[in-house]
């Protein structure tokens, strides 16, 4: 009798732990590969960059055309301060969030990763996958589209701030 109470506590916990431990190896795999982009890419996002514009890219183009913009409510603009040293602050709407950014070949496409102070401590493959990230759209001078976090299907517009 107690072998069989011993299997039914191991087996679901056992089930417990492998179906998890799957889900994180989906979700890493879901990061890698990544590599970091050259540097010479990175630097023409160093500076501070204000969002101007918002709109759901209605037929899937990747442009933020006029029609498709909308209008920004007062306080809606988020700011992003990316430093030549890699520290970055992401502010606006209510928040201000410190960190560290990086841009990485992600699902073959351009990425802003940006580390929260939270997750710093974090091993990389975990910071990895708790990372705010902007697939980057184009930059073109001082315009610079992204795909906001969760969004997939919003393109946002910033300006770079002289």
């Amino acid at each position: 009798m107690k072998t069989y109470l011993l299997f039914l506590i191991i087996i679901p916990a056992s089930f417990i732990y492998w179906n998890n431990q799957s889900f994180k190896s989906i979700e890493l795999n879901e990061v890698h590969p990544t590599s970091t982009i050259n540097c010479a890419y990175a630097n023409e996002l160093v500076g501070q960059w204000k969002r101007t514009a918002v709109g759901q890219d209605a037929n899937s183009n990747r442009i933020l055309e006029e029609s498709e913009k909308t209008k920004l409510e007062p306080g809606a603009q988020d700011n992003l301060n990316l430093n030549s040293d890699g520290k970055c602050k992401v502010f606006g709407m209510g928040m201000e969030l410190e960190g560290t950014w990086l841009v990485k070949n992600y699902k073959g496409k351009k990425t802003l990763f940006v580390y929260t102070k939270d997750i710093a401590n974090l091993p990389q493959d975990d910071k990895d996958v708790s990372a705010m990230r902007f697939e980057i759209v184009s930059i073109q001078g001082d315009k610079l589209v992204v795909i906001p976090p969760i969004f997939s299907f919003m393109l946002s517009e910033y300006t770079r701030s002289k």
